[in-house]
């Protein structure tokens, strides 16, 4: 492209949760236009050459939409994984794909990738019924065929490493037929931190503190519990100030409060793994990527009603042992503050804490369920699912 050249990586093999051949064509990010017209190309070059004649494409991401319009498939799904549109490319990134992109009448489309994916695809994925809900009415989106279905899918949250029972970052593995390693875990974290847990002190993370997320209310709300059997973690890599304001929180209250690890992926799941609760504090939440990795791991989730949270999580009831959540209405420090308390004395009851561990495994959300979906999606139209 111009004087530069880009590498883009081929993967062949089968697909795991059935018979057909699959081929997977990526690029490394930056640029979003040149991303594009790289994807596309590739694609054009393998079918001009006979080297692909593809039944279903599955566009992932916006830079994949160039990709999309030029393969020959039958089926062509648009998946947009943040349950966003992207913003309208700028003049330099539109110039990329000058060449690349071309409509019916051979006028450059440049202006908007999600558009474009949108016209190519037969349908369009998204990873809530909230997300479905606000892309559908996404100016973006206004060009496409009226009849164009939205799929709301729940993407799975074991790709690896993600899964405990497999996760080389944990002190010790567990899983749902063995969730003692869970323990373990949790005494690896107090050991480190210096944390005071008693056998039914609630161990409560958070996720990383972002103002546009709640974490001034979050703070508030953890300098009211005490006199509560609950120990908090609290990330490093939030927002300068807030962590500061934790660290402060930390040394007021040594052995309750701590501020672990920094930006590395494996102390998160580290962290993950040893919470008993995890708190979520974004309100516009569209993938539940953060409380599906939660259950994955046998971890409450404790996050607001709405979004996909409220999609996909059931609010914890005690008297018929149901749920796998904990949600709380507003991002106010009262309303954290209440539903933090409800997992306290969640967990201080043995009866209905251990039966609720094992139940989280299973309302985890995994890829194998994601995938049936996508076939189900592609047997719509009587050809086979890649």
């Amino acid at each position: 492209m111009g004087e530069e050249s880009f590498d883009l990586n081929l993967h062949e093999g089968k697909a795991a949760l059935s018979n057909a051949e699959l081929l997977v064509i990526d690029a490394e990010p930056g640029n979003p236009g040149r991303t594009a017209a790289l994807l596309g190309s590739a694609v054009k070059s393998l079918s001009a050459d006979g080297l692909i004649a593809p039944e279903v494409t599955i566009g992932w991401g916006e830079t994949s939409a160039v990709a999309l319009s030029a393969t020959s498939a039958a089926i062509r799904l648009f998946a947009l994984p943040s349950g966003r549109v992207g913003h309208a490319l700028s003049g330099q990134e539109a110039q990329a794909m000058t060449a690349q992109v071309m409509t019916g009448d051979g006028r450059a489309t440049v202006g908007s990738l999600a558009a474009l994916g949108s016209l190519a695809a037969n349908a369009i994925i998204t990873p809530s019924p909230s997300a479905a809900r606000a892309v559908e009415s996404d100016p973006e989106l206004a060009a496409r065929a009226a009849d164009e279905p939205f799929v709301a899918l729940r993407f799975g949250c074991d790709d690896p490493p993600h899964d405990p029972a497999s996760d080389p970052a944990l002190p010790t593995n567990y899983s749902a037929a063995a969730p003692e390693g869970k323990l373990e875990c949790r005494r690896a974290l107090a050991r480190r931190y210096s944390l005071a847990l008693g056998p039914r002190t609630l161990l409560l993370s958070t996720a990383p503190l972002r103002a546009e997320h709640g974490g001034d209310a979050i703070l508030a709300a953890l300098g009211r519990l005490d006199g509560y059997d609950v120990a908090v973690a609290i990330p490093a890599a939030g927002d300068p100030q807030l962590v500061d304001r934790a660290n402060v929180l930390a040394i007021e209250h040594p052995g309750r409060v701590a501020v672990v690890g920094g930006d590395d992926p494996a102390e998160e799941r580290r962290l993950r793994a040893a919470s008993d609760a995890i708190l979520v504090g974004e309100d516009d939440d569209r993938t539940g990527r953060a409380a599906g990795a939660a259950l994955l791991y046998g971890t409450l989730p404790i996050a607001i009603d709405g979004g996909a949270a409220r999609d996909y999580l059931v609010d914890y009831d005690p008297g018929s042992a149901t749920g796998s959540a904990i949600l709380f209405g507003a991002l106010l420090a009262f309303d954290v503050e209440g539903a933090i308390r409800r997992a306290i004395a969640l967990r201080a009851d043995p009866d209905l804490w251990t039966p609720l561990v094992k139940s989280l495994f299973a309302s985890a959300p995994r890829w194998a369920s994601a995938a049936a979906i996508v076939e189900e999606v592609c047997a719509a139209y009587d050809l086979p699912a890649t």
